[in-house]
């Protein structure tokens, strides 16, 4: 757990028991949730769905994208995979790592040949 659950590290594991207590009501009522979704239209369930990822998405595209690590190729591996590029019948979320660890393995080749 974070500062963000409690600022106190010995408080900390009350947000672990809450979203236990959550998760565990949830599986208790799964059938019930699965039969209140399944009544949204499915473009609503998909909304909520990206919407509830966006924090996600964005904390994880800031680490990406700092500037101790590779930049660039981070960026074009999420360029490349969101894309939805398909060659060869292969889909983009397999051309977006290799591109994307093609271009990291490049660049640190590239800092140990200037160093």
């Amino acid at each position: 757990m974070t500062p963000d659950a409690d600022p106190d590290p010995a408080q900390r594991f009350k947000a672990g028991v809450w979203a236990g207590i959550f998760y565990l009501l949830t599986g208790f009522f799964g059938a019930t949730v699965v039969g209140l979704f399944s009544a949204f239209p499915v473009e609503l369930v998909a909304s909520i769905a990206g919407i509830a990822l966006l924090g996600t998405i964005a904390t994880s595209l800031h680490t990406a994208l700092d500037e101790s690590a590779g930049r660039e190729a981070a960026l074009i591996t999420f360029l490349c995979t969101a894309s939805g590029l398909a060659l060869f019948n292969i889909g983009s979320a397999f051309w977006g790592l290799l591109l994307g660890m093609l271009l990291h393995h490049f660049g640190h080749w590239q800092q140990k040949r200037h160093s």
